[in-house]
């Protein structure tokens, strides 16, 4: 068969013309193909397919294929990590900031009316997506997986709703316009809160206009627009609109 001047078969004199060109084959196209490393060992870098690999050869057990990748690629490469500070509350911190929380963790011992040893309350806030329950059995079960396993965990899933932060100055006429609103049914342990803002001018005019539409737990606790300016004349008109008690 016709072939390449630098290729040499490994096989032996009897091989089959089927067989050396197969081997040619493989030849060219191991070849052609480029080096999968240093990046294939990466979680962060390599190729979707192979991140479940690394997910297991690094022993994650807490592995849900409903992840985002993001999340997936987080939780592989942050995994020796988790491991070496499981059972402390930063391998909670740490397991529970792949998926998007922040967590307040509350130990036994500083609480007033503790329930016992080794109880812990932990608050996770949700940073940029709804609470609901698939997130919560999500959650408990990283806990579960990060936890010492003679902790009990109390858990409370939150939701904040934040807005800017603004600094203005002008020598003559100001005008600050804000218009924040979160519309939707709040999530059981909801915070919305408005902005803050600083400000000076020869004339200053502030309009804020803040709604939380939609049915509010129980106990929420809303934060109107801050107002600090410096002026000769200063009109501030406030709007704090909130939603109808669930």
């Amino acid at each position: 068969m016709s072939k390449s001047p630098d290729f040499v078969s490994v096989q032996p004199e009897n091989r089959s013309t089927l067989e050396e060109a197969l081997e040619y084959a493989w030849h060219r196209l191991i070849e052609n193909t480029e080096c999968p490393y240093p990046l294939l060992k990466q979680p962060l870098h390599t190729p979707n397919a192979f991140v479940a690999l690394l997910a297991a050869e690094r022993g994650v057990l807490d592995w849900q294929p409903d992840d985002s990748l993001a999340q997936q690629r987080q939780t592989a490469h942050r995994a020796f990590e988790i491991h070496r500070k499981a059972g402390t509350r930063h391998g909670l911190k740490v397991a529970l900031d792949v998926l998007d929380c922040d967590l307040e963790i509350t130990p036994w011992y500083q609480m007033e009316n503790s329930p016992g040893p080794y109880h812990i309350d932990v608050i996770a806030w949700r940073r940029n997506e709804a609470v609901n329950k698939k997130t919560a059995d999500r959650v408990r079960a990283r806990i579960d997986n990060t936890k010492s396993e003679r902790d009990t965990v109390s858990l409370t899933l939150a939701f904040g709703l934040d807005s800017g932060f603004t600094v203005a100055g002008a020598a003559h006429r100001a005008l600050t316009h804000s218009d924040d609103s979160a519309t939707g049914n709040m999530p059981p342990v909801a915070q919305p809160s408005g902005s803050l803002c600083l400000g000076g001018g020869q004339y200053q005019v502030a309009v804020s206009d803040d709604n939380v539409p939609g049915a509010l737990p129980p106990s929420t606790v809303c934060v109107g627009t801050l107002f600090f300016y410096g002026a000769i004349h200063a009109w501030v008109v406030s709007d704090l609109t909130p939603g109808a008690t669930a």
